[in-house]
């Protein structure tokens, strides 16, 4: 027979090879039934240590589901109820990036859009209201950039080549590109005051949140340190936070009030600890968003002394008026899908998903509501054979407690970004196992994946290229309902992937 190279790491190279054993397919087949008649008992062998870990009593009130897919050679390896409905935590993201990858295309652009009334006279006066559209751009932050206001600096130096100096009117955020409710489907009330639930809106800026940074005080009792970043008044914070002994359990913890940007911090933080980060929900994040540009704007002396309010919150005739006699200015761009993806599946950033869900909904369907962008997606998953009794999505995160799916469908949906002309940005936005998982194991960096992860739910799904046989494997490792420690759920799903490293 002829070798194959074992070692295929790149997404092409494995469509190549994937490619050349078709090839082959008319000159090798009594060779290649030679090959797997005398690897069946290494076979029998996977498939005993794989139902060996299913055996295990500490899951043995959970809900488990497994599916394992050799795409290469489109064959069935393992399946254990795959055909039921599991809840994906953030599994659900492979849908999503791939439905924007398909629907949208890599190289889409998120765009904010800039406009006056009135005019600018010769010198410099705004005399009018300046007006941001946002259009769903999730990277208006200091991600990938040298501050978390970067962007808005180059707002500003943007308007500063339009020779502005003062705007003499107000400040108005146009949000309506995206409509209905800014929380997903499904989400819990108890997690809004954190970055993975934060509201959805067209004008996103630093994640809709507010950076923080927890150190102790100088000794035991103290009040501890809260540093917001940007420094700002947008939120009210009331610090009972303290300073614990040496050694203590960080208790540190927050509650921002629903539909305020009141802030409350207990718990506390232990004399000896070097510092912490988190980052806090804003409410209202698009007005959060013009509020510290109008701050950008005064730091390069652009003079504004004018108000901040949304578009919606005007009057029919002023909003009216406001629309027919408004004159653009300029459109940032964000960049591409691709890069949005990656965080999507690398990062596990819910804000993201849902931003790119909405703008799907948005440019494909005509509304940015979660409503219709769940119609067109779903609308797209029908089209590739995962019908709504596989999917039942009600979010694009994955952060809500009702989306439903099947190991099943997970499998196909790989399949079809296997056989995509998107397959290597889609493959390249997964992620090699974190430094927590699969350790000590041989040829980890052969599997990428995303987890998931709520209250009583770990999934594992991706892909996994066999060391030596270079076949290309989708996996789904699916589990619901458990009682022991998520840890010990973690290194059961690792024993599964670490089994098919070694015999594939």
């Amino acid at each position: 027979m002829i070798d194959i190279e074992p070692q295929i790491s790149s997404p092409s190279a494995i469509k190549r090879a994937g490619f050349f054993l078709r090839k082959m397919k008319n000159v090798t087949v009594f060779s290649l039934a030679i090959l797997f008649a005398a690897s069946a008992s290494a076979a029998d062998n996977y498939i005993a240590q794989i139902d060996s870990i299913l055996a295990d009593s500490a899951l043995a009130n959970a809900l488990v589901g497994l599916a394992i897919r050799d795409i290469t050679s489109d064959s069935l390896l393992y399946d254990l109820n795959a055909g039921k409905l599991f809840s994906p935590a953030s599994n659900m993201k492979l849908f999503t990036s791939a439905a924007a990858l398909e629907l949208l295309g890599p190289g889409y652009r998120f765009k904010t859009r800039f406009s006056h009334s009135g005019e600018i006279d010769k010198k410099g006066r705004l005399k009018g209201d300046l007006i941001i559209a946002g259009g769903g751009d999730p990277l208006i932050s200091g991600r990938f950039r040298d501050s978390i206001t970067e962007v808005l600096y180059l707002w500003a130096d943007s308007l500063s080549s339009y020779g502005i100096k003062e705007i003499k009117g107000d400040i108005i955020v146009d949000n309506s590109f995206f409509a209905g409710q800014r929380l997903g489907f499904g989400w819990s009330w108890d997690d809004l005051s954190y970055w993975y639930a934060c509201p959805v809106t067209a004008l996103a800026f630093d994640d809709n949140c507010v950076d923080l940074e927890f150190r102790p005080g100088k000794k035991v009792g103290d009040k501890a340190k809260i540093t917001i970043n940007p420094e700002t008044d947008y939120i009210k914070i009331t610090n009972n936070a303290v300073t614990l002994p040496a050694g203590s359990e960080f208790t540190l913890d927050y509650y921002r009030t629903p539909s305020t940007n009141d802030v409350e911090f207990f718990g506390g933080i232990a004399v000896d600890d070097s510092g912490q980060v988190d980052y806090v929900s804003v409410y209202r994040p698009e007005i959060y968003c013009a509020y510290i540009f109008s701050d950008v704007l005064k730091a390069v002396n652009i003079k504004f002394e004018g108000v901040i309010y949304n578009l919606d919150e005007l009057k029919e005739k002023e909003r009216d008026y406001i629309e027919e006699n408004i004159k653009h200015l300029f459109a940032w761009q964000s960049d591409s899908l691709g890069v949005v993806v990656a965080v999507i599946n690398q990062r596990s950033q819910n804000l993201f998903a849902e931003l790119t869900l909405l703008t799907m909904g948005k440019k494909i369907g005509g509304e940015g509501s979660f409503t219709k962008s769940l119609e067109v997606v779903q609308a797209f998953f029908d089209s590739i054979g995962i019908s709504s009794d596989d999917l039942d999505m009600n979010d694009g995160s994955g952060l809500s407690y009702i989306n439903l799916v099947k190991p099943d469908a997970i499998i196909r949906l790989l399949k079809f970004m296997y056989n995509s002309e998107h397959f290597e940005i889609y493959y390249n936005s997964l992620r090699t196992p974190r430094d927590f998982r699969l350790v000590g194991v041989e040829n980890r960096e052969n599997v990428r994946v995303r987890g998931g992860t709520i209250a009583n739910t770990r999934t594992y799904s991706g892909y996994l290229t066999g060391p030596a046989s270079g076949h290309l494997l989708a996996f789904s490792i699916m589990v619901n309902n458990y009682s022991c420690p998520k840890k010990y759920v973690e290194s059961w799903q690792d024993s599964i992937l670490e089994v098919l490293l070694r015999h594939f």
